[in-house]
């Protein structure tokens, strides 16, 4: 039998997909500041959003553990070399203050055929050729970051619009 978890541990919400933004980022857009410039222009405030495309170079933090064991975020690490974005995913929502955020996954590949991915940092990965987006927004769930309790994190908390 399945293990049923409690109304704490999962958040669910439905919403509806209102509209699809398509579209690209050129040379030297940074991938959150393009994206959310985006999202203002077109009044987006929660949305998912998949993007492939090339970056100049790479700022991310990956998941590590530690001296006590406990779970947590490396150091930035950056790459200074070009890169292929073979597939990535986020969420727009947004911070406490209530300004636009984003969080960010992304796998890619460099020059030497390594691949490795993470979880990118705002104004850290400029656009090197084109970066395709497709935005999916919705208007009746809320993202807004939160400290966790379990973690001492801001982390996107979903809401239904209005709750």
């Amino acid at each position: 039998m399945a293990k049923t978890y409690s109304a704490e541990q999962i958040q669910s919400v439905v919403g509806t997909n209102d509209q699809c933004v398509m579209g690209r980022l050129t040379k030297d857009v940074d991938l959150f500041e393009g994206i959310i410039q985006v999202c203002e222009e077109h009044g987006i405030q929660t949305a998912t959003f998949q993007c492939i495309g090339s970056l100049t170079r790479v700022g991310l933090v990956q998941i590590a553990l530690n001296e006590q064991g406990e779970i947590g975020y490396s150091e930035p690490i950056y790459l200074e070399n070009p890169v292929e974005l073979l597939a990535g995913t986020g969420f727009i929502g947004l911070d406490a203050k209530g300004e636009l955020d984003i969080h960010y996954h992304g796998l890619y590949v460099d020059s030497n055929g390594t691949i490795s991915g993470g979880h990118f940092l705002r104004g850290e990965n400029p656009t090197a050729v084109t970066m395709e987006y497709v935005i999916q927004p919705t208007s009746d769930i809320h993202l807004q970051r939160r400290i966790d309790p379990m973690w001492n994190l801001p982390v996107f908390q979903f809401t239904q619009r209005g709750e």
